[in-house]
């Protein structure tokens, strides 16, 4: 049995209840894809934010190492104590720097991602303890025969370690482009799915008025045109629709009625 010769026999509240569910399923599916997209988004931005303060505590490091390495140079330089404060802010701003970082890090859900960043700053953080230690060393003891020589001694590891720190900010700084760009993206999508919802609500509600006028009013009208010919003793000008709904009972018992009618008036 075809579509077309099932749906006439469905019954016309089953029918109305169907037609006018759309809208109302259009609206269930956006608050469904709604509630997916803020959830994603809520992760999207904890990433953001996740990266963002990585990048900037591994700028501070930076920053603070190389304004440190400045500090004991102009020291050597001049002998002023007063030069060697950045250096020696240096032994505090930068292990917390780096102590926030690690916390950011094990906050991030992917383990593998995880394990593989923790592994970078482990390596990171045995070289600037180490950076550290030599800074201490060279500004604290004034018994060190040159230490000028000393200095140049650890630049080529200074200079590792800031490619270490500014490969990973790059990383971060990469990822968080990437994160910006993906809740652009969900955003362009939420609006999308907003104009669908629209769309197909108001698709829906016109099927749902062509379905009433057309099942419903125009049978009615024809209803009341078939009554007037029988009051007016003259056949039916409508014939039933075959409908199996209520409507189309009605009409079938207005058709008996008329074929009754009919035979009395022909009978003596």
């Amino acid at each position: 049995m075809s579509r077309i010769s099932i749906w006439p026999r469905i019954p016309l509240g089953v029918q109305g209840v169907v037609f006018n569910s759309l809208p109302l399923l259009a609206v269930l599916i956006t608050a469904l894809f709604a509630y997916y997209s803020n959830h994603q988004r809520e992760r999207m931005e904890l990433s953001l934010n996740r990266h963002f303060e990585m990048v900037a505590s591994l700028v501070d490091v930076h920053t603070t190492l190389l304004s440190a390495e400045a500090s004991l140079r102009g020291y050597l330089l001049t002998h002023d104590a007063a030069q060697l404060q950045p250096a020696i802010q240096a032994q505090t701003i930068v292990p917390d720097k780096l102590t926030h970082v690690r916390t950011l890090m094990q906050s991030i859900p992917k383990e593998n991602r995880r394990i593989e960043k923790l592994g970078r700053l482990d390596a990171i953080e045995d070289q600037v303890t180490k950076k550290l230690a030599a800074l201490a060393r060279i500004s604290g003891d004034s018994t060190i025969p040159d230490p000028a020589a000393l200095v140049l001694q650890h630049q080529a590891s200074f200079d590792a370690l800031l490619q270490q720190l500014s490969a990973l900010r790059d990383n971060e700084q990469r990822l968080l482009s990437k994160r910006i760009d993906e809740i652009r993206s969900v955003r362009q999508r939420d609006f999308m799915l907003i104009f669908l919802s629209v769309f197909v609500g108001l698709v829906s509600r016109a099927i749902a008025l062509y379905f009433f006028h057309r099942r419903v009013v125009r049978r009615v009208r024809q209803l009341t045109e078939n009554v007037r010919r029988l009051r007016d003793g003259a056949s039916l000008v409508h014939e039933p629709s075959g409908h199996a709904d209520d409507i189309g009972e009605l009409e079938r018992e207005l058709a008996r009625a008329g074929a009754f009618l009919a035979e009395r008036r022909i009978s003596p």
